[in-house]
């Protein structure tokens, strides 16, 4: 059963420029593992990038309606790549099934969350195998 969808859409050379002034930004939006892919993009695909995961991020927030801050920090939501390369969404102490889509086209980058309540043998697998579909609190 479907318990969220957010949706946010972002300027990648607005999302760009903010990267060259505030050189912080980066270090506040994206963990160490992020950061660490963000760093083997060049050229466009490195705004690409920093602006996808600012925007998925946007948008889980608009999922479950907190926004960013007192239940759900920037650091909370960690946005990885399978090896296809499709982005796959885990969040800290979250125990919903959790969906990613991100998109570039042109100067934008639109992307969609959507959660879903787990079944209960989810839940029950949940309870055996705490740390699945969840980061660590490295």
């Amino acid at each position: 059963m479907i318990i969220g969808i957010g949706n946010d859409t972002e300027s990648i050379s607005r999302v760009g420029n903010i990267v060259n002034r505030n050189s912080n930004f980066m270090n506040t939006i994206l963990t160490t593992r992020e950061l660490e892919q963000a760093k083997k993009r060049q050229g466009k695909h490195f705004n690409e990038f920093i602006a996808g995961r600012f925007s998925a991020k946007e948008a889980f927030s608009k999922a479950t309606g907190y926004g960013i801050g007192e239940k759900v920090h920037w650091h909370d939501i960690e946005i990885l790549n399978a090896p296809n390369g499709r982005p796959i969404i885990r969040v800290k102490n979250f125990q919903y099934n959790t969906y990613v889509a991100i998109t570039h086209s042109s100067d934008f980058v639109n992307t969609v969350v959507v959660i879903e309540r787990l079944t209960v043998l989810e839940r029950i697998s949940l309870k055996l195998f705490p740390k699945r579909g969840v980061l660590s609190d490295e």
